[in-house]
């Protein structure tokens, strides 16, 4: 498998975008993933910033990955002993 080049101005607009991610709900930072797989699925993005819109693509994605796995932790941590069992009828 290969290593992608990125220039420092790449690794850079990708920190900015993490950044911003940071603040996302996952229903947000889906709806941003969708929006941008659907720039590419039209064929309107030009080469050139194919590269970026997939690059763009993948901080969103990880986010909603990161945010993902926050939540499995947080059931996997969760103590069956303070549980309590309650009912709505």
């Amino acid at each position: 498998m290969s290593k992608r080049q990125i220039s420092k101005e790449q690794r850079d607009r990708i920190e900015t975008w993490r950044k911003d991610a940071e603040t996302l709900s996952y229903e947000e930072a889906m709806q941003a993933l969708d929006l941008l797989l659907a720039e590419l699925q039209n064929d309107s993005v030009p080469l050139a910033d194919l590269q970026q819109k997939v690059l763009h693509g993948e901080v969103y994605l990880n986010r909603c990955q990161s945010l993902l796995d926050s939540v499995e932790q947080s059931i996997v941590e969760l103590d069956p002993t303070t549980l309590k069992a309650t009912t709505d009828a």
